[in-house]
């Protein structure tokens, strides 16, 4: 039996009553001394995580006072900026404040980790988007998020939907957490390789074995379908319909957020933006793509050391000029490009390895989502 005729079979002539949100829950009542809160227990809105991802750690306390209590089961939504979509079900006893809902449930005919799954979805963002209140920074508004409607089928359906939809979210916290891992042992053995002790090899500055210079384009030659990448100052290339240069070069931005964060290894035609940064090799000894390993690795901390401000915006050509580069023998930059160039497929390229499966899974869960909680809807207010 297929998915679809599976799904189709299990809501077939489905009933389904609807409540409003009020009906069947209430906000907390109940209040938790600070002295009983650490940072695994304390939710604020700032570490609830956007998009449905749970929450993380607190990194602040209350050290004095009452604050409002949740209990194992309720589910906690974030009031500032709903469009971030921020929401818990708690599996603990915690405190929270002002800014963070706490949704408790009062009726047997709903399961919390269903009415969770009615909750954690685009639907119940946008309606409270459109009743909240202030421009800059809007605050759902609590009588009106307990005015939303909430379908109520059978408790065997209720059980079988959250099923399907946690078997989902499990596979994708697996795949998630083992992404975490593989990235830290990627960071760690990339650490390993590309660390040098003064003596150990022969050190040039950037300067001496490769030609620094900038382009010429401005952001706004951009088009949308262009035949040559066109390196701006972000992370993303754009696509233009002319090229400056036909070569293999490290490019890296010369000012703005991307200082000392965003590089890219290009081989081929491609043009630069005027306050971009290109960086190609003259000396032999080295491999190109080496040399963008170590810089990637190793450029930040650099700019750290020699800045008297607390962060750098604008780069000048000294700069990279007296940027120290290690020179280990060919052979060894070589085995490192080959062993770098595997890790970053597995855990950077979207396009392959674990972050595009993570997509796919996420995707898949929505779609599921979607579909099982597809009830025909009452009249409700826009």
């Amino acid at each position: 039996m297929s998915n679809m005729s599976f799904m189709e079979k299990l809501l077939e002539g489905v009933e389904v009553e609807w409540k409003t949100l009020g009906e069947l829950t209430e906000y907390s009542k109940t209040r938790i001394c600070f002295d009983k809160l650490d940072k695994s227990n304390y939710v604020g809105v700032d570490n609830l995580l956007q998009n449905w991802a749970g929450k993380k750690e607190s990194t602040y306390v209350p050290t004095e006072g009452n604050l409002i209590e949740y209990q194992s089961g309720d589910i906690l939504i974030g009031n500032i900026r709903p469009y971030l979509k921020k929401i818990w079900h708690a599996d603990r006893i915690g405190g929270t404040n002002g800014d963070v809902l706490v949704i408790h449930l009062t009726d047997e005919t709903i399961t919390p980790r269903y009415l969770y799954q009615i909750l954690a979805d685009d639907k119940f963002f946008d309606y409270n988007m459109r009743h909240s209140k202030g421009a800059k920074m809007p605050r759902g508004n609590k009588t009106k998020i307990m005015e939303y409607p909430i379908p109520i089928p059978s408790l065997n359906i209720q059980t079988e939907i959250v099923r399907i939809l946690d078997a989902f979210t499990e596979l994708t916290a697996k795949l998630t957490a083992e992404f975490t891992v593989r990235k830290k042992q990627y960071n760690y053995y990339r650490d390993q390789l590309l660390s040098f002790e003064e003596s150990e090899v022969e050190w040039k500055t950037l300067g001496e074995i490769a030609t620094i210079g900038t382009g010429s384009r401005n952001t706004n030659e951009a088009v949308l379908d262009g035949q040559y990448p066109f390196f701006v100052r972000s992370q993303e290339p754009r696509a233009i319909d002319s090229f400056e240069f036909d070569e293999t070069a490290i490019i890296t931005a010369g000012d703005g957020v991307g200082v000392g964060k965003v590089f890219h290894y290009v081989s081929g035609k491609y043009a630069l933006h005027q306050r971009a940064y290109r960086i190609v090799v003259r000396d032999d000894r080295f491999n190109s793509k080496f040399l963008f390993y170590y810089i990637r690795n190793n450029f930040a901390h650099y700019l750290t050391k020699v800045s008297v401000h607390a962060s750098v915006t604008s780069l000048r050509k000294p700069m990279f000029e007296k940027y120290p580069i290690p020179i280990p023998p060919l052979v060894e930059q070589e085995r490192m490009v080959s062993i770098l160039d595997k890790f970053d497929a597995l855990t950077n390229s979207i396009s392959e390895g674990l972050p595009r499966e993570i997509e796919l899974r996420q995707k898949q869960y929505e779609y599921y989502r979607d579909l099982l909680l597809n009830f025909p809807k009452p009249e409700v207010e826009a």
